[in-house]
């Protein structure tokens, strides 16, 4: 059975489309996915692409990270690294997708894409874990 799967989205964007210093990326920036009747031994590979660009067309890091669903949910998250991912650029964006291995040895499925704005510039500098 295919499932209908739903952009990822960032919670924590603000203004709406951007991750800013107010997020203190340095701390990860997160993706969710939710509104997915997930079941247990689901695996979501969340596909992260930071690009040096804000329309996502010059990759400057790229990352996978897994989500192994433990229990029957609706959501899975994953935190996007700061060390040598997100510190890659100091404006641009951050484009992110996920692929759902279902448990039951179905096909996989792959979401769309979701771009969102990132910039570390702020008046007197960059942000990052020390300023």
């Amino acid at each position: 059975m295919s499932i209908e799967l739903d952009f990822p989205e960032f919670p924590y964007e603000e203004p709406p489309g951007g991750i800013t210093c107010r997020q203190k990326p340095w701390n990860g920036v997160l993706v969710v996915v939710d509104k997915i009747p997930f079941k247990t031994g689901d695996k979501v590979t969340f596909h992260i692409t930071v690009c040096s660009d804000t329309e996502g067309q010059i990759p400057a890091a790229e990352i996978q990270g897994v989500a192994s669903i433990t229990s029957d949910t609706t959501s899975a998250g994953y935190t996007i690294p700061w060390e040598g991912v997100l510190d890659a650029v100091t404006e641009g964006s951050i484009i992110a997708f996920y692929t759902l291995s279902p448990a039951d040895g179905s096909p996989p499925s792959t979401s769309q894409e979701a771009i969102v704005r990132y910039s570390r510039q702020q008046p007197g500098g960059v942000c990052g874990p020390d300023n």
